[in-house]
């Protein structure tokens, strides 16, 4: 029943709307995709996360290499954000013919990357099905919506996801806090006002704040931004910060997201975006109580703190006795091929995919992801396996993923890493660190919505 739910839940919801020359780039001389005797080196790029590099370095890629002893594979990690981001060093690799073989991104890529032809697609065979049609069909339809062009997958998932809530249990225990609920979301006010309780200072220094959002002053990251912000425009009722194709980031919608924001800062000084420096240690640490993240975020947690004892409740609404604001975002990680590459590197590192991933009907790949990392490959094989059922049993607090797919309506954002994204940051940025009023952020971010619009 549960496994069905999901799938319904996946059909009935959009929820997958989910330095160059610095790196090495792809070979280009042919071969025979690792099958034969010529030795191939695979380039490989992921984002910077810990416990993906460490199972990629500790067990898929030496797993792989002794059994198919022609290919090494030479695995470059690179930070989400920074002077220049992971996202800006795939596109400019990529655009110049060069980059990685084969690397993960985040679902708003996608599509802007097949529409540049940077993407190869899926071999079915590879992955043990017939055809394009067989390996599309292992998937909801709804779920494809960014990975499927033509008939044809240009990528694979490596997860899929939404948010809920995690905290630190010791920490609202010390506080005299009660547990939040877990069977239904409390407000954004209310949480506010706990994070406002839960704010400590010493000698006039922040030494814990109560709430965290996936940015922060080392840490400003578009898609954490653009997460937020449309989770919170979306429960105050307008989809995106275009509505009928026009223009629309001075609307009512608009003034409220970036009136909480504010309020979380100065209002309940809940949220201190200067104190908040680690994203996986600051909650496990006692350093801040509360953040919204994916079912990845316990391991790198407990990996950081393994003592840090938490729970996970539904990701606060605007009004919980309203179930039109029970809106929440969705994204998906997944594993894409460079189409420029020689046939015989395109080949090795779609045999490397469905190594780490799993053939058809095989799921001890995915089980693997998803009981270490927490990374959901959603293909019904796994969903209706017996693996699948034993994780969520295993650890009970991923229920509240599964629950909000079915209670909230969840879909990405629109806008992370384009123009309109950076658009989005320049007015929340206003608003926490320069103390702009949410009228004028809202005023600017419709001029430069404009003028991106022409």
């Amino acid at each position: 029943m549960m496994q069905r739910r999901w799938r319904s839940t996946l059909a009935g919801s959009a929820m997958v709307a989910l330095a160059a020359t610095a790196f090495t780039g792809c070979s280009l001389n042919g071969g025979g995709g690792g099958d034969g005797g010529e030795q191939i080196e695979l380039t490989l790029w992921t984002h910077e996360f810990a416990p993906l590099q460490d199972s990629m370095q500790k067990k898929w890629i030496p797993e792989f290499e002794k059994a198919n002893p022609n290919i090494k594979i030479k695995m470059t990690s690179v930070p989400l954000a920074g002077a220049v981001s992971y996202d800006s060093k795939l596109l400019s690799t990529l655009s110049s013919g060069a980059g990685p073989d084969v690397w993960d991104m985040g679902s708003w890529n996608f599509p802007s990357f097949q529409e540049q032809g940077l993407l190869a697609p899926i071999d079915p065979a590879a992955f043990g099905y017939d055809d394009d049609t067989d390996l599309v069909g292992a998937y909801d339809p709804a779920s494809l919506k960014e990975l499927s062009y033509d008939d044809k997958l240009y990528g694979m998932f490596s997860e899929f996801d939404t948010l809920a809530t995690y905290y630190n249990t010791d920490v609202f225990a010390e506080a005299g806090i009660p547990e939040l609920p877990a069977d239904k979301p409390v407000s954004w006010e209310e949480i506010g006002e706990i994070g406002s309780k839960l704010h400590q200072e010493e000698g006039g220094a922040v030494t814990r704040t109560g709430y965290q959002f996936g940015f922060f002053a080392n840490f400003k990251d578009a898609q954490w931004y653009s997460q937020n912000f449309y989770t919170l425009l979306r429960q105050y009722g307008q989809d995106d910060v275009y509505v009928d194709g026009k223009p629309a980031g001075d609307t009512e919608a608009v003034r409220s997201t970036l009136q909480l924001f504010s309020d979380f800062v100065y209002k309940y000084k809940a949220y201190d975006p200067t104190f908040l420096n680690n994203w996986f240690a600051d909650v496990p640490d006692g350093r801040a109580a509360m953040v919204s993240a994916g079912t990845w975020y316990a391991g790198a947690a407990l990996a950081n703190n393994p003592d840090f004892k938490f729970k996970v409740v539904p990701n606060p609404v605007v009004d919980p006795d309203n179930p039109d604001t029970y809106k929440d975002i969705s994204y998906f990680w997944g594993w894409a091929v460079n189409s420029h590459a020689d046939d015989a590197h395109q080949a090795a590192a779609q045999k490397f995919l469905a190594f780490i991933l799993g053939k058809k009907g095989e799921t001890a790949q995915a089980d693997y992801w998803f009981n270490e990392l927490g990374y959901l490959q959603p293909s019904t094989a796994y969903l209706e396996s017996d693996e699948f059922a034993a994780a969520i049993e295993k650890a009970p607090y991923l229920q509240t993923f599964i629950d909000a797919l079915s209670n909230y309506q969840v879909s990405p954002p629109q806008h992370v890493y384009d123009e309109a994204g950076a658009a989005i940051v320049a007015a929340i940025d206003a608003v926490i660190y320069d103390r702009a009023t949410p009228e004028d952020a809202a005023a600017e971010l419709q001029a430069a919505l404009e003028r991106i619009d022409g």
